[in-house]
């Protein structure tokens, strides 16, 4: 398996088999050596040893400007050096769909965080659900304060580089893509939208999921995700049985007694119907269901046929594996089209 490919897996810890994670230099303090515009950087989080950030400032960058932050977080088991690769056609850095070319052409500042590591060097979030049956990774397991590490992430990069603390979005896949939705309950003083990509929102299983204010959510999964089942429940591509996923649409809506975001944002449940058109001709479409009435946007893109992983991003592993890829669109434009209008109040 190669390296890059291991930094990018957005599966349980047990998929991997090797301890090779293509890692970067150490981080250094960057607000004693600010990134170059146009460059990667890899700063640390005062408090937080190995739990450094990879930061990419637009080309044109001002360092009296004030930017868009939109904050990636990587599956369990990856790195943050794997998160802009698995945004890209067949992993190519060079290639205009990723992630980081994206935030150059619109100019906003995008940010890798790290998870925190077990003892295998494999990384994961505290996304939740941590209760009998659920799935837990490591940082789970271990209880890490996977929140007040974001509060000093963001803190560190307000300090590095000129962001608008109104414009901050969190996105992820799969793990971080959990740890995403939890934010969205424990942190939307700080986060204008959040836009999770193959996971759905586990720690409202076990925890009650109270927002200080409504915050706009964005979902993207595939139907035919075997890591993280779109009807929730066990996953089928790790090599262990590693306990239950939640379910993605009853994250997204759900019912009075265990609301989802539709319905703690004040959405009429009956949403708007919209299919993106076939483009990669694959025979499968994209549903789209928006959510209208809500005092915050909620928006469900389910990729029907597609598997765990980042519309119009890598294959990185086979599809018998971990399900297919779609090219009807690329989910890094969708999420940004869908964080660039929203801003804290």
């Amino acid at each position: 398996m190669a390296l890059r490919t291991l930094a990018k897996i957005g599966l349980g810890l047990a998929l991997i088999g090797t301890t090779a994670c293509n890692r970067q230099e150490p981080g250094v303090d960057c607000v004693l050596q600010p990134p170059s515009p146009g460059d990667d950087a890899v700063c640390l989080v005062p408090g937080w040893s190995d739990r450094d950030f990879l930061i990419h400032l637009p080309p044109d960058y001002d360092a009296g400007g004030a930017y868009p932050l939109v904050v990636a977080l990587h599956g369990g088991g990856g790195a943050k050096e794997g998160m802009n690769p698995l945004t890209c056609r067949d992993g190519d850095e060079g290639d205009p769909g990723c992630l980081t070319a994206l935030a150059e052409r619109e100019g906003f500042i995008v940010v890798y965080p790290d998870g925190v590591a077990n003892n295998l060097g494999f990384r994961s979030w505290n996304q939740g659900g941590d209760a009998p049956g659920l799935q837990c990774p490591n940082a789970c397991e271990q209880g890490i304060d996977d929140v007040a590490y974001a509060r000093a992430l963001l803190d560190e990069v307000q300090r590095v580089a000129g962001i608008d603390p109104k414009r901050v979005y969190f996105t992820g896949f799969s793990n971080g893509a959990g740890m995403s939705h939890r934010l969205g309950c424990e942190l939307a003083d700080r986060i204008a939208a959040s836009a999770p990509v193959g996971g759905a929102n586990q720690f409202a299983l076990s925890h009650e999921c109270a927002p200080s204010r409504p915050i706009p959510v964005l979902q993207i999964h595939g139907s035919a995700d075997p890591c993280w089942p779109y009807a929730g429940g066990e996953g089928s591509c790790l090599a262990v049985q590693e306990g239950t996923y939640a379910a993605v649409e009853s994250s997204l809506i759900g019912t009075a007694g265990a609301p989802g975001w539709a319905l703690r944002n004040g959405c009429d449940p009956t949403p708007e119907l919209s299919s993106l058109p076939d483009a990669d001709g694959d025979g499968d479409v994209t549903r789209e269901r928006r959510f209208v009435g809500c005092d915050a946007d909620v928006v469900l893109m389910t990729v029907d046929g597609a598997g765990h992983t980042w519309p119009g991003g890598d294959q990185y592993l086979d599809a018998d594996r971990i399900g297919g890829l779609s090219r009807d669109f690329a989910a890094s434009q969708r999420i940004w089209e869908f964080f660039r209008d929203k801003r804290l109040p």
